[in-house]
């Protein structure tokens, strides 16, 4: 069965999403490279369910580009990201399953990263980064929040811990505790300029995760070098 392949820009960088794999994408500057290694992160991430117990069947080549999309804003600086015709879609209970598994393993994925990390190291700044490694994760856990925010499921910031592996927790346990209601969010709606549904939710959840997931990954590399 072939793919789709949808292509977003995001911060002056392409992301390359597989729908039909959720959580499965690729990066790059350039709009024809990110789509170009779809293939081999198709892959990889088959791969990496394999490991997860989650087994994907009936995929193959050829991949269709269905749609291709730059991100705009509004004066103020606030960023309206792409709406793709497979985002529209409702979850069905079927589904449930497959998402509480990509969702358990994303966030497994993430906290083994830093699992060995000195506090020191959490909070070392990098030159170029905006964020330290607790930084990223804490803007992890404010991501999941605003996304259940825009259909109406989310806490209070108010209510994250400081700490910021702790506010993963809380905000990952909310992610998977409100699957059953993403599932009843059938239809598709706008706030903010911004067109939101329960799939966009889940698949911007999932690529931010394992975005920053392999973000942090590069930073420990730095600190270990640094360290030898």
């Amino acid at each position: 069965m072939a793919y789709i392949v949808c292509a977003e820009e995001i911060d002056g960088h392409w992301v390359a999403h597989v729908p039909d794999l959720p959580g499965c994408f690729t990066t790059h500057d350039e709009r024809e490279k990110a789509i170009q290694a779809v293939p081999a992160a198709v892959e990889e991430f088959v791969t990496w369910c394999g490991g997860h117990g989650l087994r994907i069947t009936g995929l193959s080549a050829p991949m269709i580009v269905s749609e291709v999309i730059r991100a705009w804003e509004f004066e103020d600086g606030h960023k309206v990201h792409a709406f793709f015709a497979s985002d529209r879609p409702p979850l069905t209970e079927e589904e449930l399953p497959e998402y509480e598994v990509l969702l358990k393993a994303t966030m497994v994925d993430l906290l083994s990263v830093v699992n060995d990390l000195r506090p020191e190291d959490e909070h070392r700044e990098f030159p170029g980064e905006a964020r330290t490694i607790a930084g990223i994760l804490g803007h992890v856990a404010r991501g999941d929040l605003f996304y259940l925010d825009r259909l109406g499921l989310a806490f209070s910031q108010q209510e994250l811990p400081e700490d910021a592996r702790a506010s993963l927790k809380k905000v990952g346990d909310h992610m998977l505790g409100s699957l059953p209601a993403l599932m009843k969010r059938s239809g598709a709606m706008t706030l903010a300029g911004e067109t939101w549904s329960a799939r966009k939710v889940l698949r911007r959840s999932l690529w931010h995760r394992r975005d920053h997931t392999f973000h942090i990954g590069k930073l420990c590399t730095k600190i270990g070098a640094q360290q030898k």
